[in-house]
């Protein structure tokens, strides 16, 4: 995903926890944005170890 797709999911985020009034709802959204990120931070991470690892195997 390209940077300017992710500020733009996170945006949808923001968008939606904004449009509500209930403050349970707000917390909800933000935590699924919370963990959405740092799932792809980790992904991520795995990915570049992968192409890493790819580029130089194990002898």
């Amino acid at each position: 995903m390209t940077t300017e797709a992710e500020k733009k999911l996170w945006a949808e985020f923001d968008d939606i926890a904004s449009k509500s009034e209930n403050e349970d709802v707000q917390s909800i959204v933000k935590a699924i944005k919370l963990h959405a990120q740092v799932m792809s931070l980790r992904l991520g991470a795995l990915e570049a170890n992968a192409n890493s690892s790819a580029k130089h195997p194990a002898k």
